[in-house]
């Protein structure tokens, strides 16, 4: 009879244990794949207004990289605000997605990626993030406008694009362009379009921002990316 006990006691544990183990492998912290972006402390935070434009305001203002992946249904008339007296980039970003949860984030080689859940992403949008770039070069003195129609113009973009009938917008405005810096240069190959964008806003000392959406009232794609204006040419 002890030794029923005993049998009962161990798988009891040994199952606790397994559901512990899953629970910690897939909890959404698990992913968090830089913790030092993660952790970073950022003080005094009153931002409120559409998702895009919060989301920038708050890339430029704090300097954190972070790349945006807009839900198929995102409505303008959405509205957002964050509030942090202090807290961790961490913080931020759970309390930017709690308000819809539509969104999830992520940290991935250093940029913080803002994204829909999959019931919520447009599958043009999800193809063309993953679409391999052969080559791709960025020049030094490159602006953001220039890298916006050089990267919608890649063939391999541009041939997924054509395939799906969109269209592409400028997303800029205003009398000044964003710049990446003078001596920010960038040769890659073999890489997804998602990856490139990461990568030029974690090493361009000027870049912050890579936001992607569509218009699929117009079949209008949106690939803006913004930057930090310096007084100082960088």
């Amino acid at each position: 009879m002890w030794s029923k006990y005993v049998g009962v006691a161990l798988m009891t544990l040994l199952i606790a244990v397994s559901n512990s183990y899953r629970a910690e492998t897939q909890s959404p912290d698990s992913f968090r794949k830089n913790p030092d972006l993660a952790t970073r402390v950022i003080k005094n935070v009153a931002l409120e207004g559409k998702f895009s434009n919060l989301l920038t305001r708050l890339s430029l203002d704090y300097d954190i990289p972070l790349g945006v992946e807009i839900s198929s249904d995102e409505q303008l008339s959405n509205h957002y605000r964050v509030e942090l007296s202090e807290g961790t980039v961490a913080d931020l970003m759970s309390q930017i997605v709690s308000q819809n949860g539509r969104y999830d984030w992520i940290i991935e080689n250093g940029v913080v990626n803002i994204f829909p859940r999959d019931k919520y992403r447009d599958a043009f949008l999800a193809e063309l993030l993953t679409v391999r770039i052969g080559r791709f070069a960025v020049d030094k003195n490159s602006d953001c406008l220039k890298l916006q129609n050089d990267l919608v113009n890649a063939p391999e973009i541009k041939a997924v694009i054509d395939a799906h009938g969109m269209q592409t917008g400028i997303n800029f405005s205003g009398a000044y362009i964003p710049q990446l810096g003078q001596q920010f240069s960038l040769k890659v190959s073999d890489t997804t379009l998602k990856a490139l964008l990461n990568r030029i806003i974690r090493e361009s000392p000027l870049a912050r921002t890579w936001i992607i959406s569509t218009d699929n009232s117009s079949r209008t794609l949106s690939l803006g990316v913004t930057s930090r204006q310096l007084e100082r040419s960088q």
